[in-house]
């Protein structure tokens, strides 16, 4: 009895280790909703920024895993919802309605919203010149011409005089005809000033007519130029009321109802782009490296985006909630950090860094 016992002692710990050991490590499932140029398929693969952020982080956490690609971002999230996968990617925003039903790594990348419009929705010079204010800039010119015409008339008048009669009415619109020739053409046939003081003003009134005309036609061309190549939408309000267009299932479908916008949706942002340029909504409303990824991809398409960036959100790798793996993720993203991976996969996936 005594050496069965002296047996077990020994020999258990050995049989527990071993059988710890023949236990296969669980490989992780990770869903990829494909958004380019953070997740999408080439040649049968996923790649991308976060395909190959992944892969180092698990090699740094030494997690073995398998992808499976699903078509929305409500397919991944109600998987780890149901605890059907381990992991989600691709342009995943951190959201406090999703952060309450699954959990989240550290972010990774700093995103927004950017407004996409075409080209041929932008202003026409025309209404760029009305947005001016040309009637006042002409009012100012007028009353400018009245007064100098009146100081002129007052040295300039003589009886008699063909130029600048003494008589208020005649000489009065003689001197308002040479100020408005002079200003325009400087010069002005059969009328001109004769005395000194009339000739000075002339100057006078020469160079500041140059430097006004000059001053004017400088401010309406540049302002001209640059507002005809804006769109009348620039701002989340301008979008009220129009045909808008984003990503179904994304948090920007909630953004734009929050804000009174009731959005089309599209499966990706390349259908939602060939709405666009086919004039079946105004504007695309979605992630600005998304949208940034696709102008540099389609050169030819007569899209720009306008206004700034808004709603500012992070993407991290969705987690079941209370995920055993999220401080090995965390542990890996802040190693990957300090070494300056990050900085690697910016010029990598969008040349500059965001």
């Amino acid at each position: 009895m005594r050496s069965f016992l002296l047996f077990l002692f020994f020999a258990l710990p050995a049989l527990l280790m071993g059988q710890d050991a023949a236990t296969p490590v669980k490989k992780l499932t990770v869903l990829v909703k494909p958004a380019k140029p953070f997740a999408f398929d080439k040649g049968g693969a996923p790649v991308g920024y976060s395909i190959d952020l992944w892969k180092r982080v698990a090699e740094e956490a030494k997690l073995d895993y398998e992808f499976k690609t699903v078509a929305t971002v409500p397919e991944v999230l109600d998987a780890l919802k149901a605890r059907q996968a381990d992991v989600g990617l691709g342009a995943l925003s951190i959201t406090a309605e999703r952060e309450a039903v699954i959990d989240f790594s550290h972010p990774y990348y700093k995103s927004g919203l950017r407004i996409l419009v075409n080209e041929a929705n932008t202003k026409s010079p025309f209404r760029a010149f009305l947005k001016l204010d040309i009637f006042k800039i002409l009012g100012l010119l007028l009353v400018a011409i009245v007064i100098h015409a009146h100081i002129l008339w007052f040295f300039e008048r003589r009886k008699g005089s063909d130029s600048f009669d003494s008589d208020y009415v005649p000489g009065i619109l003689n001197a308002l005809w040479w100020s408005v020739c002079f200003l325009v053409t400087l010069g002005c046939e059969n009328i001109a000033p004769t005395r000194v003081a009339g000739r000075l003003l002339g100057v006078v009134w020469m160079l500041a007519g140059v430097a006004f005309y000059s001053y004017v036609t400088a401010t309406l061309t540049s302002t001209m130029t640059k507002d005809a190549l804006q769109s009348d939408i620039r701002t989340v309000s301008d979008l009220q009321g129009q045909d808008v267009g984003t990503v179904g299932g994304s948090s920007t479908v909630s953004f734009l109802q929050g804000n009174q916008i009731t959005p089309k949706t599209y499966p990706d942002v390349d259908a939602a782009c060939r709405a666009l340029i086919a004039g079946d909504i105004k504007a695309v409303v979605y992630d600005e490296p998304l949208l940034k990824f696709y102008l540099s991809n389609n050169s030819n398409a007569k899209l720009h985006l306008v206004g700034d960036l808004f709603e500012k959100q992070d993407y991290g790798f969705a987690l079941v909630d209370k995920s055993p793996l999220r401080k090995q993720i965390n542990e890996a993203l802040l190693k990957l950090g300090e070494e300056g991976y990050f900085e690697d996969l910016d010029k990598k996936w969008f040349a500059t860094t965001p």
